[in-house]
C-alpha cells in the first residue's frame, strides 16, 4: 500500500472539549490549526476522500471543541482539528477558555508531530496565525503553512502570494515551504499527503 493511502481510512474518533477527554498520549498526532474561515474541515475532507468526515458549517467558528480522528484502528495515527480561531461569534470569556485548552494542549502533548497553519490564501498571515506560527517556532513544533482556496486567485497571483508569504515566513526565520492547496479542485493534494505521511 503507498503509504499515502493512509488517509483514505481516517475515521473519526472523538470531541474533547478538555485536556482530560483527549486518547493516550502515544504514537503521531497532527494537529490543523487556523482561522474560523480558512476551511480547515474542507481540507480534511479532501484529505482523506470523504465528503462528510468533518462537518462543514456555514457559520464559522461554530466548532468548539478538539475533534480528533484516527487514522488507524490501532489508534495510534491521529489528527486533532482544533477549534478555529479569530472569529468564533461567541463570548470573550468562551474565547478565552478555548484559548487556555488549545495553549496547554499544544504545549503537553508529546504525540505531536507537528502543526498544519491553514490560512485562505486571500487573507494570509493575520495576527492571530503570525502569534502561533511564532510560539510553535520558539517551541521547535514543526510547521506546514497551507494557502488554502487557490482556486479563488488565477496562478500568477497564486505565485505572487506564496513569494508574499514565503518573504513574510523569513522574516520570521521559519524556515518551510508554503504549500498551495484548493480542496474545491484538489490543487496540491498529493504535496500535501506525502509531506504529512512522513510526520506519521
Amino acid at each position: 500500500m503507498n503509504r499515502t493511502d493512509i488517509f483514505f481510512q481516517t475515521k473519526f474518533l472523538k470531541s474533547a472539549f478538555s485536556i482530560q477527554d483527549l486518547p493516550d498520549d502515544i504514537g503521531s498526532e497532527v494537529s490543523f490549526c487556523g482561522r474560523s474561515n480558512s476551511g480547515k474541515s474542507s481540507v480534511l475532507n479532501a484529505l482523506t476522500g470523504n465528503k462528510k468526515l468533518a462537518k462543514i458549517s456555514k457559520t464559522p467558528g461554530r466548532t468548539q471543541s478538539m475533534n480528533i480522528f484516527s487514522l488507524d484502528p490501532s489508534l495510534q495515527k491521529r489528527i486533532v482539528d482544533l477549534p478555529g480561531y479569530g472569529f468564533a461569534r461567541v463570548s470573550k470569556s468562551m474565547r478565552r477558555d478555548w484559548g487556555q485548552v488549545i495553549g496547554q494542549y499544544l504545549k503537553i502533548r508529546k504525540s505531536l508531530k507537528g502543526i498544519v497553519v491553514i490560512m485562505d490564501i486571500r487573507h494570509p498571515f493575520m495576527d492571530s496565525d503570525l502569534n502561533l506560527i511564532s510560539w510553535s517556532n520558539e517551541n521547535n513544533i514543526p510547521l506546514k503553512i497551507l494557502f488554502n482556496k487557490a482556486d479563488k486567485f488565477p496562478k500568477n497571483k497564486t505565485i505572487e502570494q506564496v513569494v508574499k508569504g514565503n518573504h513574510v515566513l523569513k522574516k520570521l526565520k521559519v524556515f518551510g515551504k508554503i504549500q498551495v492547496f484548493s480542496s474545491k479542485n484538489l490543487t496540491g493534494l498529493d504535496e500535501f499527503k506525502e509531506s504529512l505521511s512522513s510526520w506519521f
